[in-house]
């Protein structure tokens, strides 16, 4: 299916030194940069109350359950689009159903933990790594659970002030590779479903130059550019708000095109990533593992020395 849409297509792939990619590689490096400093100077919002972390802990568990079930229920595996086939990926299915109902059941949450990391090597071999990768936010979720939920009353105590960390990064990278992969390299797959479901709206709005293959650019390095932000740990609330945004767009684009099948496909898919950016947005977005603190440590250590001489 997908060859015969590339067919029905030109695609002329992303150069790196092409004027277009040049400029947007700067604006991604301003951002980038803005976002690190914007950090640095903005106060760090208080972390939520007990209960409220509670109660969006147990939502990730439950919208990550429902989504893995709903999912397996439609032959997806992870994602919907990820059709299982062969008798690893019905032993996969029946694995992610499994998980799903362990998490919704609140019980067993560490084994859901390792069967999730488990079924994550699973899908590397039945689909490749390219697209395996571009899920990785599945490793965040189940090392989240993992680090939260372990048995080991002294292990879990060390591990679980990084478990929003690695929760945050794994979801960067996530997006980082969606956004090349997909969009960028070889560019064929995002501007076949531009072509196929007319989203490029900056003709509609006056830019008329503004082509469906800048669009395609243009959407590949803003992803980019928000999975960086997510990994470096910086301006998290902003960026995680702007990311859950886009998605209730794309959401919402299916509907007003009365692809209700597509919406709720993507809503499904979405489950997880919302139970992350609420993670992200009321427990805190992880303050050990960023790139503000490597530039405080160093501060500091460079004033202690001065005081000292």
């Amino acid at each position: 299916m997908a060859n015969d849409a590339l067919q029905q297509h030109v695609i002329e792939p992303f150069r790196l030194f092409e004027p277009a990619v040049l400029i947007w590689i700067a604006i991604a490096a301003v951002l980038v940069a803005i976002a690190i400093v914007l950090d640095l100077k903005l106060p760090t919002p208080p972390i939520a109350p007990t209960k409220i972390r509670h109660d969006v802990m147990e939502l990730m568990r439950i919208l990550t359950g429902m989504s893995l079930l709903l999912t397996a229920y439609d032959g997806g595996l992870i994602a919907p689009h990820l059709q299982a086939t062969g008798y690893l990926g019905g032993s996969l299915l029946f694995l992610q159903a499994g998980i799903g109902i362990l998490l919704l059941s609140n019980h067993f949450l560490h084994h859901a933990a390792l069967l999730m990391l488990l079924m994550y090597v699973g899908l590397l071999t039945q689909f490749g790594v390219v697209r395996t990768i571009e899920y990785i936010n599945f490793v965040g979720i189940a090392l989240f659970t993992l680090f939260n939920y372990f048995p080991n009353e002294d292990l879990r105590t060390r591990l679980k002030p990084y478990s929003v960390d690695v929760l945050r990064i794994f979801t960067g990278l996530s997006l980082m590779i969606l956004g090349y992969f997909e969009k960028l390299h070889p560019a064929a797959l995002g501007q076949v479903f531009i072509a196929d479901f007319s989203w490029n709206f900056m003709p509609l709005v006056g830019f008329d130059w503004f082509d469906d293959r800048l669009f395609v650019l243009s959407a590949g390095v803003m992803e980019i550019v928000f999975g960086l932000i997510l990994v470096l740990g910086v301006v998290t609330r902003l960026n995680i708000l702007a990311v859950a945004g886009l998605m209730l767009c794309s959401n919402l684009v299916f509907i007003l095109q009365q692809n209700k099948d597509a919406a709720l496909m993507e809503f499904i898919g979405h489950l997880p990533i919302i139970a992350t950016a609420l993670i992200l947005l009321l427990l805190g977005y992880g303050q050990r593992l960023k790139v503000t603190t490597v530039f405080s440590s160093r501060a500091q250590r460079a004033v202690t020395g001065l005081t000292n001489a």
